[in-house]
């Protein structure tokens, strides 16, 4: 009766340690996912906070890229007053062609060198301004379209024909502190690229 009582109270205390061991064990693991835990928020961490940065660098750049246009274009020389003569003294004015030439090219390069985001209009107007304007990202009118694609934007234009007031917000909104903003009711594609490029005057 005695060795019974002996065994099991053995019994007790062998299994007491057993389940004390494992205890250990698993507080040991523990320790070591709050460990891997503690690592990977760092690293969440510091990648937002460096995705941050390279954004603020991004926008920084774009605004010293805009205001050095700008800068440009006012030391641009101008026209001259009386225009160039031939030998025999006779003005020679630049044929029509050759201007609306270098004015397309500089007009590419201003679609080329930033980013135009459309939000709104009708889907033909889109349809017609995307031929017209390939460089520019169309997102559509409804109020579902991916706001982070606007992440980038230099400019968003926001066709207030046919699209909804939440549309609307959503694209200002969405829209990086640094992009310009351009607003038009009106379908007329050439006063939209005019207005375009009166941002840069």
């Amino acid at each position: 009766m005695a060795n019974s009582r002996e065994k099991k109270t053995r019994n007790v205390f062998t299994e007491k340690a057993a389940l004390e061991q494992e205890i250990a064990a698993l507080q040991a693991k523990l320790e070591e996912q709050a460990a891997k835990l503690a690592d990977c928020r760092r690293e969440i961490e510091d990648a937002i906070v460096a995705r941050i940065k390279q954004r603020d660098e991004l926008d920084a750049l774009r605004e010293e890229n805009r205001q050095l246009r700008k800068r440009l274009a006012m030391y641009e020389p101008p026209a001259p007053c009386h225009p160039p003569a031939d030998a025999a003294g006779v003005p020679v004015e630049d044929s029509p062609a050759e201007s609306a030439g270098g004015q397309a090219v500089e007009e590419q390069e201003f679609f080329d060198s930033f980013r135009i985001y459309v939000v709104g209009g009708t889907e033909k107007w889109q349809k017609k301004a995307a031929e017209v304007f390939p460089t520019m990202h169309f997102l559509g009118s409804e109020k579902n379209f991916d706001r982070s694609a606007l992440a980038q934007a230099d400019y968003v234009v926001i066709n207030t024909n046919a699209v909804s007031h939440a549309c609307t917000e959503k694209a200002k909104n969405a829209a990086p502190k640094s992009a310009s903003i351009i607003m038009t009711s009106n379908n007329n594609l050439h006063l939209l690229q005019r207005k375009l490029l009166e941002t840069i005057q």
